[in-house]
């Protein structure tokens, strides 16, 4: 009997550790069946193996009795379940399954170490995938060493038939890991890139009663530099990509809302906040978790 079990197992494929891959969290809930759904497309997108993980919440040092076996077979037939789903899709993809029973959060902290992108849903029925919206997991993803992909239950807004875009919110040159990102997801999909920068004029000291001040166009002209300076390193990569550039005067979060009602993808850098309580994520990334009807991917920026 294992009485200091290893809070998560190292996946392997044909005898040695799996990295540089993609991992899926699973709770057996209709979102992370969306999720696997979109984990494997990922995979396949990169030609890299899946990895399908479902965590039982609980102490890694407390000894493995009944209970815990039993809570095991169930988590082991619910990642067999849910690598089915992922094959029918992709029959060719590489998959290895994981349970681990241990504590969430260092799990998903352990899993972006050795993963290229791991895809949660925004919703479950609790565990691992339920409590992405959470405080706790949002100062996770906040520290996460890899790109996270967080998968919404589908919409209408857009017809069955309409080309698909990939959206990337642009603030700086230094979102450049994510105009990276958003240029190669675009490229996989085989759809447009739309770059979306939001500015706004200074306010008046008077606001929100007063109308913003009048800058002319030099905050434009300025807008418009910002987007060139972080889209050119990286556009030239991707000149099959069809690019739309759109500089809007209005706040980040209503701009990116927006673009993101008949995208497919919305690609955020994940800006690193170091608060009182440890890492977070800024006041945009926040809103994008909660309200964007597409899915979101976040890039870590260091």
């Amino acid at each position: 009997m294992n009485h200091n079990p290893s809070p998560v197992p190292t996946p392997e494929r044909n005898g040695a550790p799996l990295r540089d891959h993609v991992v899926v969290g699973v709770d057996g809930s209709g979102l992370a069946d969306l999720a696997v759904e979109q984990a494997a497309d990922e995979a396949a997108f990169r030609g890299v193996p899946l990895e399908v993980l479902h965590v039982v919440d609980r102490a890694p040092d407390r000894e493995e009795d009944q209970s815990a076996a039993e809570l095991r077979e169930e988590a082991e037939s619910l990642v067999r379940t849910a690598a089915e789903r992922a094959r029918l899709r992709h029959p060719d993809l590489a998959i290895v399954t994981t349970v681990a029973l241990a504590r969430i959060v260092p799990t998903l902290e352990q899993a972006t170490d050795r993963a290229a992108l791991v895809v949660l849903g925004s919703r479950g029925l609790g565990g691992f995938v339920g409590l992405l919206l959470g405080s706790v997991s949002l100062s996770v993803a906040a520290a996460a060493r890899c790109p996270i992909l967080v998968v919404r239950a589908p919409h209408s807004n857009v017809p069955l038939d309409a080309p698909g875009t990939v959206v990337v919110g642009v603030s700086g040159i230094d979102c450049a890991p994510a105009v990276e990102a958003a240029f190669a997801a675009a490229q996989a999909r085989g759809v447009a890139l739309r770059a979306v920068h939001a500015w706004a004029p200074p306010m008046s000291p008077a606001a929100p009663y007063a109308a913003p001040l009048w800058v002319g166009d030099d905050g434009r002209k300025t807008a418009e530099a910002t987007l060139a300076a972080a889209l050119e390193p990286v556009m030239n990569r991707y000149r099959q990509v069809p690019l739309t550039e759109q500089i809007v005067c209005d706040i980040p979060t209503h701009a990116l809302l927006a673009a993101g009602d008949e995208a497919e993808l919305v690609v955020l850098a994940a800006h690193r906040r170091h608060g009182r309580f440890g890492p977070n994520l800024g006041r945009v990334t926040h809103a994008l978790l909660h309200h964007s009807k597409a899915p979101v991917l976040l890039v870590p920026i260091a």
